[in-house]
């Protein structure tokens, strides 16, 4: 592969990028993953996945 990952004093993150990723955040509503993909150095795409937590059992009840 040709990508070489850069030192951290060398990256520069677009505001755009950070607003987005921070939005992404917000928009869990408190439990979830945000996921950020990355091809070739350039990040092309942010994946939300929010988490509705319930305790329901399986067992029927008939």
């Amino acid at each position: 592969m040709g990508f070489k990952m850069a030192k951290k004093s060398q990256i520069k993150v677009n505001s755009h990028l950070l607003t987005d990723i921070s939005q992404a955040l917000k928009d869990l509503g408190g439990w979830g993953s945000v996921e950020v993909y990355v091809q070739n150095g350039t990040v092309t795409q942010i994946t939300k996945r929010a988490i509705k937590k319930t305790n329901h059992s399986l067992e029927s009840t008939t």
